[in-house]
């Protein structure tokens, strides 16, 4: 094996996620009078081009609501099929917080100081091509709650919090 070879093997086992892809979580989330398609989220690249600062478009994140965001990875190789989500968060509206300051805050604390280590990661090997998609939601109480079942539905890789007790020991059972 030629140390190029090595080498890119070693870079491919480091950017190896892991979905878990399961129906029966799917058919639980339950929202029928909220339209989550996600031609209904705004959708921004994260980061400028250097992916040293964030992209222009940030400032367009409303700071009078709160909401849901998901970060993924878009390749333009196969456009609208090769986008991998991988966090997705909350948002609630109050004094203190709002949709922009918080999708902010994984840039300018988390993804420089390892407290949280899956999200160092995902800007470490895939800040280049990080996206942000939004949804603005108005109440508090239902952005929590949506939330909570998105991650437990979706199980995303850079979500390390699982709020339902049985996924959670189902998923260290196995691992």
């Amino acid at each position: 094996m030629t140390g190029n070879a090595f080498s890119l093997g070693e870079e491919l086992e480091l950017r190896k996620v892991e979905y878990k892809l399961h129906r029966e979580l799917w058919s639980k989330f339950n929202y029928p009078d909220l339209n989550l398609n996600f031609n209904q989220w705004v959708t921004i690249k994260y980061l400028n081009d250097n992916a040293d600062n964030f992209d222009a478009n940030i400032e367009n994140i409303p700071n009078d609501k709160g909401g849901l965001y998901m970060f993924y990875v878009k390749c333009e190789i196969i456009t609208g099929i090769t986008e991998y989500p991988l966090y997705v968060g909350r948002a609630q509206f109050t004094a203190n917080q709002n949709l922009r300051k918080r999708v902010k805050e994984y840039f300018q604390k988390y993804q420089r100081n390892d407290e949280r280590p899956k999200i160092t990661r995902m800007f470490n090997y895939w800040k280049n091509d990080l996206h942000l998609a939004y949804f603005p939601l108005d109440d508090n109480e239902d952005t929590v709650c949506i939330e909570k079942e998105f991650i437990n539905s979706l199980l995303l890789p850079m979500n390390t919090e699982i709020p339902d007790a049985e996924i959670k020991q189902a998923i260290k059972a196995f691992q």
